[in-house]
């Protein structure tokens, strides 16, 4: 039996909000050394791209290295397997730290390839083909409410933060030997009921969404606005969203130029003076 004891959700709650406060910081000097050589453009377009890159970075200079990261330092905990009493091994830290940073975007990603080879085998009935999509669209999007269901199990039992630990089994274990601090777990307990009942509420509003009426939406807003050159955000390359007009006439997404002019004092386009007050949103605009 071992001499260390399974650690308590507030070490773990507390350790992995310090991971991701230094990796979202890893995030921003990443972000601020790519636009010296890329741009705005490149990091508008791979921003997901390059908040992997830095969790990537961050676990491989930690836990890859068979080191805790600095949450865990912090709080005194280390990582184990199943049994508690080994630390995990590289494929099994690899394939949860890939899983954790890759994970949600790879089960959307399956599920799109499903939804479109489904449309277009023609050995399927239409009546199959409906039900397959809509169900595998349901669960696309009930795929951002996994991360929610895990902490609500972790709230109530204390053992996995995310859904890759849980997966893969990787405990926590105070660092020192026989420590354990003696702590009322019953707000956990509140804590993941009120979670519960909040993530019940969210599933139930995306799962009887009507389907058709968002796709009659997702039609009538494709024939009123064609994925064309001059539907597109000069500083993303993407559909604008949030259609917002300059001083001196152009038209950019509303994210998209206040983070420009954040940095600039002038217009991305024609160069001409600009700053956020002399951008107006543009209403019902097609």
């Amino acid at each position: 039996m071992s001499a260390f004891n399974f650690s308590g959700p507030a070490e773990i709650l507390r350790a992995e909000q310090k991971d991701e406060e230094l990796y979202e910081r890893i995030n921003r000097q990443l972000s601020e050394f790519l636009l010296k050589f890329k741009g705005h453009v490149f990091i508008n377009k791979n921003k997901q791209n390059i908040f992997c890159t830095s969790q990537l970075l961050y676990y491989a200079l930690t836990t890859l290295s068979k080191l805790q990261t600095l949450g865990e330092e912090y709080t005194k905990i280390v990582q184990v397997g199943k049994t508690g009493k080994h630390i995990p091994g590289l494929i099994q830290s690899t394939g949860m730290i890939l899983a954790h940073v890759f994970g949600d975007r790879l089960i959307i990603l399956a599920l799109d390839r499903l939804i479109d080879n489904v449309q277009h085998n023609k050995s399927i009935t239409s009546l199959a083909k409906d039900q397959i999509i809509r169900f595998a669209t349901s669960v696309k999007s009930l795929v951002p409410l996994l991360q929610s269901l895990n902490r609500v199990l972790f709230y109530w039992n204390g053992s996995f933060y995310t859904w890759a630990k849980r997966f893969f089994h990787i405990k926590y274990i105070y660092a020192a030997p026989w420590y354990r601090p003696k702590r009322p777990l019953h707000v956990f307990k509140i804590l993941s009921v009120l979670t519960a009942i909040h993530l019940s509420v969210l599933m139930i509003m995306t799962v009887f969404k009507t389907p058709k009426v968002q796709k009659n939406a997702e039609e009538h807003l494709n024939q009123l606005t064609p994925l064309n050159s001059s539907s597109k955000c000069s500083l993303c390359l993407e559909p604008r969203q949030n259609t917002s007009l300059s001083f001196c006439g152009h038209l950019f997404c509303w994210s998209c130029i206040h983070e420009w002019l954040q940095t600039n004092d002038f217009c991305p386009i024609c160069r001409k003076r600009l700053n956020p007050r002399m951008v107006v949103p543009l209403q019902n605009f097609i």
